[in-house]
């Protein structure tokens, strides 16, 4: 919440002046006086004009953009960075890329280091959203949007993917071709959109049409390949009965899971249907051509990059929230069991 100094001095029960004064240090004030103003400041993360003036004389033309991926390789990533490049090439930035590595301590630092080169404002892919970023970034005097999340109390503009209705969507497609014994692949609930949305979104779907979901069918994974072969390797070999399709939260693990079962002497769909999330450039090229969730990757990176523009060359962005369209794209990884068990 960025207030003005007016706002600041009625909270703090004093004068304009004496903020100004304990803002650029001048003429002295009393202890409990500039304590109780600071603590104002700190509280409602007002940003004193002096700094803005002085962050607008020192621009950079430089943004910041803070992932977290275990490997960089990663198409949907690639579609998004490129569409942010794009965007701030056009009006004169270039970026400074940094990848936490799923690591809170090294993303944190990486915000202190991007203050410390003056960018002019950030792209944060929220991933692990913790209290101590909270109480980080509540004060953080560079312009932020979030991407891939959304945090109300610091009321920061961000760009999303409905993965909730997204991951639901998927599950219902494979309720409607018949399958019941539904496995899923998923990312670890740390990662609020990837992993607890599209969770969630497959849980609600079970759900409502009365499917039980079995605990020996689900396995979790961390968007590579190799760790969609573990996951199916692991669900196959705990299940008595296999299940006739799985959902896997990412295309990657869709491919590493298709490859297991390709391994073991399965064909996919005949023996076992596969549902991705993402849509990258290899899924309509595998064997078979994978059924996934388009997302709109690089409508995020253009829409993520606007905002920010709009913040520090506008004043403020055009919109608060923009929610990224989805789409099914059916292939040929699904098998229909109604029109199969009909025929049979």
């Amino acid at each position: 919440m960025h207030l003005n100094i007016k706002e600041v001095a009625r909270r703090a029960g004093v004068s304009i002046a004496t903020v100004s004064r304990v803002i650029n240090n001048t003429t002295p004030v009393s202890e409990n006086v500039r304590k109780r103003v600071e603590e104002i400041i700190n509280e409602t993360g007002y940003r004193p004009n002096s700094l803005a003036k002085e962050l607008q004389n020192h621009k950079t033309n430089t943004i910041g953009v803070i992932i977290s991926v275990a490997v960089l390789d990663v198409t949907s990533l690639g579609t998004t960075i490129n569409a942010i490049t794009d965007v701030l090439k056009a009006k004169g930035y270039s970026i400074m890329l940094a990848n936490s590595r799923f690591d809170s301590k090294e993303e944190l630092d990486y915000f202190k280091i991007f203050q410390e080169k003056r960018v002019d404002g950030i792209l944060y892919f929220a991933v692990n959203f913790t209290e101590e970023h909270y109480w980080f970034l509540k004060k953080y005097p560079i312009p932020i949007v979030m991407i891939g999340q959304e945090n109300e109390l610091l009321d920061f503009p961000c760009v999303l993917h409905d993965n909730y209705y997204a991951a639901k969507l998927a599950t219902e497609y494979l309720i409607q071709m018949g399958h019941k014994k539904i496995g899923y692949i998923g990312i670890p609930e740390y990662d609020a959109a990837a992993g607890k949305e599209r969770r969630k979104g497959f849980e609600v779907a079970m759900r409502l049409n009365n499917i039980e979901i079995n605990p020996h069918y689900l396995a979790e994974g961390n968007f590579s390949i190799e760790s969609g072969y573990a996951s199916m390797k692991h669900i196959l070999v705990q299940s008595v009965v296999k299940p006739t399709a799985v959902f896997a939260a990412t295309d990657f693990m869709a491919l590493g899971a298709m490859h297991y079962l390709t391994e073991k002497g399965y064909t996919v769909p005949e023996d076992m249907s596969i549902i991705g999330f993402d849509d990258v450039d290899v899924a309509p090229y595998l064997n078979p051509p994978l059924t996934t969730i388009h997302s709109d990757n690089h409508a995020v990176g253009r829409q993520a990059a606007t905002l920010l523009l709009q913040i520090l060359e506008e004043g403020g962005p055009g919109i608060k929230k923009f929610v990224a369209n989805y789409e099914l794209i059916e292939r040929k990884s699904v098998k229909n069991l109604i029109i199969d068990n009909c025929t049979k």
